[in-house]
């Protein structure tokens, strides 16, 4: 086949032109971008988990991180030394604020986990903090700067390169994780991370059309932005979030999924579940038989391993007491109230009652490692316990985060005490120490909602259970005790309580089916009514028939227990069982077995200060970081963190930041209008352009050769229009030497040169 001539216009292949990415409108997108996440996933993570900072300072942080960042991203040399530069002085003030930053991180997490573990039947694990409380928010806001820091850093990265997935993938968890757990966040925080997302998938569209990452994709983000945000505003006011309900299918298909992790070998190996308890799903339970802990006594005694002492009953849960409430103890005690029997029988004991100190060792082989099975009688102080932080008056817990397998505690054995403590002859300091404590019991620990108070007050009367002041404490605790053994039927199928309804008011008055949980929340109930202070109390019980013969008892996971606590002047808190089929001194425990509700965290939460007295219908949730013990407190860092120079800093630095992108950003709209100038139809209306621009240059040191004042002459008087490729030429000159003259300036002349006069 012979080649046939073909004649016309030959072009050359197509090829791909790296779009620009320095455009003003591209600039101020990804700018609106950047800020919409970063907010919107800050706000989503503080709201969701109830994160205690100040907003003012984050805000702060988040801008000049977004600004930085942008400047780094946008350059086209010098960006890796720029972000080297950035990652030392994060280092650098990460070593300076490590205290803070540490502490911040363990605040943050057990307040998130706290959160979860409300939201869920998962058991997550507390952490200890060894901080004053008054610096908790300045832990928090420190942590969260430097969390937003990569985060701003890792957006910047992915809207410069408009990566719809990448970007995704970097702020849907903040969102994701707390509806997992059924918590939602603020409104406003879910509504910024929408209309973020659908505007960089709009936009992504429009970056692989044809006119590519330019000016006109970047008015298309400006003009997208506002147009999402107005659907998702009129999404809200039609579809109020109070009326939204989730769909059923997606509920039992959450609820599916929570089981089954929940079920898995992950969780299942924690045994007893411990800390706060959810009265809510203390429904049917079964056990395993397996060996969750191993005690050696060789008393071979009884024994109530006290884990955890609920204060605060909401009807729905037993809460720990706010942090805040135990300030008045602060002056008042000398010791840590868990550990009263042991100091009063320190010096009270006799020579002969010196047996009565015995040593208990724990082995604990499946239950939860972050919590210390103590006796009651605790004889070892807290600082003969390395390790382990006594928590005010509630428990004590392991401060490694992997927890405790092995320990020992030193005890006494109150079961052959046979004395009645006098407080006449104990020392003046234990003796102020201890009416000072009393009197906190009888405030904190005598308190019930309002409606359930007069309930169960109206049924003593009918029950014919004698007043305290007729009768004496003892007696009414007595006559407490047999009406709750005979109140119901021994079961661990009792079913769960109606939703809305007191767990103690539905099991006295209307189910009477229940196990320890219900016994013992129901004996604390009506021993407050009554003006008794009384505690929920739960752990593991050890009978006398679980003793090998070398000492040893293998506890199963249906020794997990719940019992009443009473307080005894003297010798503090004290066990009481109420649960019907239960006696320990005799092996004694209901045939099927007794555990614990699985719907409990770890260890207990910290809560927001609140009223005394919640009603029945109040559920207090978790709001603040775990509370940090006394001990910890002690050894923490007195100095506070003052926010005010900081905070005047980053004003000095985003004001410095906000004036360099001012200059950057005129810089860049006059590079845009000469540039626009240069390439204007009218090519002698352009030459006039560039050898203005030229004369410009002359000013500072260049000279314009006879060619280009040729061509601007030609363009000024001459009839002649000016060819395009005169005008490139002419352009072409000006380019040359305005790169070769900048290299010849000082300094100070490129700075003018650059970015006052704006030539290059």
């Amino acid at each position: 086949m012979k080649e046939q001539n073909q004649a016309g216009i030959l072009l050359s292949r197509p090829a791909w032109k790296n779009p620009k990415r320095g455009s003003l409108s591209i600039l101020l997108a990804d700018m609106l971008l950047v800020l919409l996440s970063l907010f919107g996933t800050a706000q989503c993570l503080v709201s969701a988990f109830s994160l205690s900072v100040k907003p003012l300072f984050l805000s702060l942080c988040i801008a000049l991180f977004t600004f930085l960042f942008l400047v780094v991203f946008s350059l086209k040399r010098w960006r890796l030394p720029f972000l080297l530069a950035l990652s030392a002085a994060y280092c650098v003030t990460a070593y300076f604020l490590r205290t803070y930053f540490l502490q911040g991180f363990v605040l943050t997490t057990n307040q998130i986990l706290s959160t979860m573990s409300t939201h869920s039947r998962f058991d997550f694990p507390q952490f200890r903090v060894d901080l004053p409380v008054g610096e908790y928010t300045n832990a928090c806001t420190i942590f969260l700067a430097f969390v937003l820091f990569f985060l701003s850093c890792y957006i910047c990265w992915t809207v410069r390169r408009h990566s719809f997935w990448l970007s995704l993938l970097g702020t849907a968890p903040f969102l994701l994780v707390p509806l997992g757990f059924t918590i939602t966040p603020a409104w406003p925080s879910v509504l910024m991370l929408l209309a973020f997302w659908a505007t960089l998938l709009f936009s992504r569209f429009c970056a692989h059309s044809s006119f590519g990452r330019t000016s006109a994709a970047g008015r298309v983000v400006l003009l997208v932005l506002p147009a999402v945000g107005l659907c998702l505003v009129g999404m809200s006011l039609l579809i109020p979030q109070d009326t939204y309900t989730r769909p059923a299918a997606i509920e039992e298909l959450r609820k599916d999924l929570e089981s089954g992790i929940y079920q898995s070998s992950l969780f299942s190996t924690q045994g007893g579940t411990l800390g706060r308890v959810n009265l809510n799903t203390a429904g049917n339970r079964e056990y395993t038989g397996q060996t969750v802990l191993r005690v050696k006594n060789p008393d071979k005694t009884p024994l109530y391993l006290h884990a955890f002492s609920g204060s605060v009953y909401t009807g729905v849960s037993w809460e720990p007491l706010p942090d805040s409430s135990y300030a008045e103890l602060e002056d008042a005690l000398y010791f840590n109230p868990q550990n009263m029997s042991g100091q009063f029988l320190s010096f009270y004991a006799l020579p002969e009652e010196q047996s009565l100190l015995v040593e208990i060792e724990i082995q604990n082989v499946a239950a939860n490692r972050n919590c210390i099975y103590a006796p009651y009688g605790l004889a070892s102080r807290p600082e003969e316990l390395p390790g382990t932080a006594f928590v005010h008056d509630a428990y004590i817990r392991a401060t490694s985060p992997f927890g405790m397998a092995n320990y020992t505690l030193q005890t006494w054995d109150l079961t052959r005490f046979s004395r009645t403590a006098d407080l006449e002859l104990v020392s003046e300091p234990f003796y102020s120490a201890e009416q000072a404590y009393r009197s906190f019991a009888n405030t904190h620990y005598t308190q019930l909602p309002q409606n359930l108070l007069e309930k169960l007050q109206w049924y003593c009367i009918q029950m014919g259970i004698p007043s305290v002041e007729i009768a004496g404490q003892e007696a009414v605790v007595r006559a407490i005790t047999d009406l709750v053994l005979s109140s119901g039927e021994y079961t661990l199928s009792p079913g769960t309580t109606p939703e809305g309804r007191d767990f103690v008011d539905y099991f006295l008055f209307e189910n009477h089916k229940g196990y320890c949980v219900h016994f013992a929340s129901t004996a604390v109930a009506l021993l407050r009514s009554q003006g008794i202070p009384a505690r929920y109390a739960e752990g593991y019980a050890v009978t006398a028939g679980d003793y090998g013969e070398d000492g040893w008892a293998d506890i199963p996971d249906r020794h997990a227990h719940a019992w009443a606590e009473v307080y005894t002047p003297g010798l503090g808190w004290q066990p009481l069982e109420v649960t019907p089929g239960i006696q320990l001194s005799t092996g004694e425990l209901n045939e099927s077995g007794d555990v614990l509700p699985e719907e409990s965290s770890s260890l207990p939460e910290s809560k927001p200060e609140s009223s005394s007295e919640p009603s029945s219908s109040e559920v207090t949730s978790s709001s603040s970081p775990v509370e940090t013990s006394s001990s910890a407190s002690s050894t923490a860092e007195s100095a506070s963190f003052d926010f005010g120079p900081l905070s005047a800093i980053l004003l000095v630095f985003l004001s410095a930041g906000g004036g360099i992108f001012l200059v950057a950003l005129r810089r860049v709209i006059l590079l845009k209008r000469r540039e626009k100038r240069f390439h204007l139809v009218n090519t002698n209306q352009a030459a006039l352009a560039i050898y203005a621009y030229l004369t410009d240059l002359t000013a500072f040191g260049a000279s314009i050769n006879p060619r280009s004042e040729e061509l601007a002459l030609k363009a000024k008087f001459s009839p002649h229009i000016l060819t395009q490729d005169e005008v490139e030429e002419l352009r072409s000159d000006a380019h040359k030497m305005a790169r070769a003259l900048y290299p010849t300036l000082p300094v100070f002349r490129k700075l003018v040169f650059k970015y006052g006069k704006c030539l290059l």
